[in-house]
This record gives structure tokens, sequence and C-alpha cells, in this order.
């Protein structure tokens, strides 16, 4: 089964829809792929297949590692409120500040003026919740 390279998420904060690079950390394929590569670019250096070519394909396994990780991880707070999840699961202060200091930023930029306003939805204080009226079966 081949998994989609985007999947669409929505904001756990604010509610808006945005994409996520779902693959994060490279795949059997990509270290094959990164084998035959390191193989290939050493080739011409050594005169024929070697052994040292391994050495390059784990730089190259490396790399892509990092940038795949980076680009996932980079795609997954929202760009409209700033929550990030993987912050917020650490600690719910630290997701705040962060959050406060996007729509600081997002309120002086002129490019955002007329842009809709972030409003959280979803959280309810203990005491809303208890108000609410009965649902009816």
């Amino acid at each position: 089964m081949r998994r989609k390279k985007n999947d669409i998420r929505y904001c756990a904060f604010c509610g808006h829809q945005h994409q996520i690079y779902s693959k994060s950390h490279v795949s059997f394929v990509d270290i094959a792929l990164s084998i035959f590569l390191g193989f290939m670019v050493f080739a011409p250096i050594a005169g024929g297949i070697d052994a040292r070519g391994l050495g390059v394909a784990a730089i190259f396994v490396g790399v892509s590692e990092v940038f795949t990780v980076l680009r996932h991880r980079m795609s997954l707070s929202c760009g409209r409120c700033g929550f990030d999840p993987i912050v917020y699961r650490r600690s719910h202060d630290e997701a705040a500040k962060l959050v406060k200091a996007h729509i600081a930023r997002r309120a002086e930029d002129p490019m955002k003026l007329l842009a809709a306003p972030v409003r959280a939805v979803g959280i309810r204080k203990p005491s809303e919740r208890d108000r609410r009226a009965p649902t009816q079966i």
C-alpha cells in the first residue's frame, strides 16, 4: 500500500485546514536508491564499483533523513495561528507563547490586515461545558 505524500490535517487550535508531509522518515526504497547513487558517484573515482561507495551512500542517507524529518516537522505547525502540536505535547505554556507571538506578528503584517481573524475552536472551559443544553434523543 502506498501512502500519499501530502495529507490534509486540521489545526487543533484554530481549525484551519492545511497540508502536512506524511513521510516523516526515509523508507527502504530511499535507502536502496541512496546506496545505488553512492556506488554510481564513487565508481568513476575508483575505476569501478568499490565498497567505499557505501560510505558515500551513508552520507546520502543521513542527509536525506535530515531533510525529510525537517520537512515533516516544519509542515506540522499551523501557518494561520502558529500552533505547533509537538511543542504543545512538551509544554502547554511554551505553545501558548508561540501562538501569542505569531498572532502579534500577524497583526503587524500589512499583508494580513484583511485576513480573517484567528479564533480558537473546540476549546472550552470546564464551566462552559456544564452549561450546555442537554441533547434530546
